[in-house]
């Protein structure tokens, strides 16, 4: 929501209200709809993965970010558009049925204010033009390649399983069987044959 905030700040006070919240929602609204998509996809790759917990909790995680999504471009923006109406008419912010009275006549731009804070001003005057030299595209591109890189390299010494012992809760009473398998056993659960068909006579 504050990504939507931002944008509608950005817009310029002169465009009528309708035209800065659809001015911030073209700025922000794709970027906003490919992380939350990106989201729901790899929480939704998730629900495969054949442990009950796992799945349950990404199939939870999907539905939450897609419900987050739906409501970040409808009632969140309808709430914006509230919040400017409410400044532009002079009403305080935590008691809305309280109107201030101006002190000046020139309309109140409300929601709308000139200053940056700080963050802005740093993204804008320095953090921004340092990342558009071309020395440091090259750089942030090479750590990105060799990150990713590294990543495949890497992803064929995951150990494949995840121990009994940390998907359990730690007052299960199966963590003292697990703790005598380990510590007398150390071969693990039992194993059994079952052989059907077969003539025991």
């Amino acid at each position: 929501m504050c990504i939507l905030v931002h944008a509608v700040k950005r817009q310029p006070y002169e465009l009528s209200l309708e035209e800065r919240i659809s001015c911030a929602l073209v700025e922000v609204g794709p970027s906003i709809t490919l992380a939350s998509l990106s989201e729901i996809l790899a929480f939704a790759v998730g629900t495969f993965v054949p442990m009950p917990a796992c799945r349950v909790f990404s199939m939870f995680a999907a539905l939450a970010v897609l419900l987050d999504f739906i409501l970040q471009l409808s009632a969140f923006v309808a709430l914006i558009v509230l919040d400017i109406l409410r400044a532009e008419d002079h009403r305080v912010d935590c008691f809305p049925c309280i109107k201030v009275h101006p002190h000046s006549d020139e309309p109140n731009q409300g929601f709308n204010q000139g200053r940056h804070g700080l963050l802005s001003r740093y993204m804008k005057d320095v953090h921004a033009p340092f990342l558009g030299f071309w020395g440091v595209k090259i750089v942030v591109v090479v750590i990105f390649v060799g990150l990713t890189l590294g990543s495949i390299a890497l992803s064929t010494k995951i150990e494949v399983g995840l121990e009994q012992k940390i998907v359990l809760p730690r007052d299960s009473y199966l963590q003292d069987y697990f703790d005598d398998l380990a510590e007398y056993l150390r071969i693990g659960p039992p194993l059994y044959f079952v052989v059907k068909d077969y003539n025991y006579r």
